[in-house]
């Protein structure tokens, strides 16, 4: 099969995760503005964690971790749960939930060269087009931010660690489990979440004092379409393409995000979202569809 043709399948993921993470940007804006970062993603990480396991089991999935899957399975859950988790947080109290979706999903940069230096993954002249083509959009819809960058770095350096975690993170998911995915990602929430809960039983005094029915339903949202269907779809994707394709994909996630943030938010869209529009889907286009003249 051509390594740069994206299957049906993958695509139905990628078109159920687009809006499962691209709508949960400000819906994470809300729940950390009645909840401490380290308690937010502490109950996020547990709550899914838990979710997913009883799913896998009620699957007739086993939850045992093979032991050749436990030390990979845990350094992933650092990258892709702790690093993601803990740096998204920060960023979204510092920025809006848009741009912060956008920055974000710098993520195909870092993945695209991490699966080069740690796999071997080739660089095709396809993936370099869509790689510009994406980061086109990005810089199109984070202009604004990267003028400030000098008056307020923290929070736009927040978000960038996220994106290089959650890059390394897949380029590790990217091997031969033994375990069952829906198991396998209850553990990389459970082994993810540990460093953060620590942070909070430490850190985070009277962390349940302004939490209200928003906060509650805000939190149920993330646990269950987030990190329960979201994390399900994306490591299906990374099943079936290449890491760098895979990461291209999700760019149209952050288009999602800053037009959700809009919609619940009030946040600005204009001429910036229309051109990311057409530069993510020429992006796309590079990378899903077939070649003339090369079979599947």
């Amino acid at each position: 099969m051509d390594r740069s043709h994206v299957p049906p399948a993958a695509i139905l993921w990628l078109s159920g995760l687009t809006l499962a993470w691209g709508g949960s940007w400000p819906i994470m804006k809300f729940a950390l503005t009645e909840l401490p970062i380290y308690t937010f993603r502490t109950l996020t990480g547990a709550l899914a964690a838990i979710c997913v396991l009883l799913l896998s089991a009620a699957l007739g999935h086993s939850l045992k971790l093979p032991r050749e899957d436990w030390k990979p399975a845990a350094i992933a859950g650092l990258f892709n749960i702790t690093g993601w988790f803990y740096f998204t947080a920060v960023g979204l109290t510092l920025l809006p939930a848009g741009r912060s979706a956008v920055l974000a999903y710098t993520m195909p940069i870092w993945a695209v060269i991490a699966a080069r230096i740690l796999v071997g993954d080739p660089i095709t002249a396809r993936k370099v087009l869509g790689l510009l083509l994406g980061m086109g959009a990005v810089a199109t819809l984070v202009g604004e931010d990267i003028l400030k960058f000098g008056e307020a770095p923290i929070g736009a350096l927040a978000v960038l660690g996220a994106a290089v975690s959650w890059a390394i993170g897949t380029v590790i998911q990217k091997r031969n489990w033994k375990t069952p995915i829906l198991t396998l990602i209850g553990w990389q929430l459970v082994f993810g979440t540990i460093p953060l809960a620590i942070l909070a039983v430490v850190y985070d005094t009277a962390p349940f004092a302004d939490l209200t029915l928003r906060g509650v339903l805000a939190v149920s949202h993330i646990v269950l379409i987030a990190c329960l269907f979201g994390y399900w779809a994306w490591f299906n994707v990374v099943k079936l393409v290449p890491t760098s394709v895979a990461s291209i994909a999700v760019l149209t996630v952050p288009l999602v995000g800053v037009t959700s943030s809009a919609l619940i938010l009030g946040e600005s869209v204009g001429i910036a979202e229309l051109v990311a529009l057409v530069l993510i889907t020429g992006a796309l286009a590079t990378i899903m569809l077939k070649p003339i003249g090369r079979s599947s």
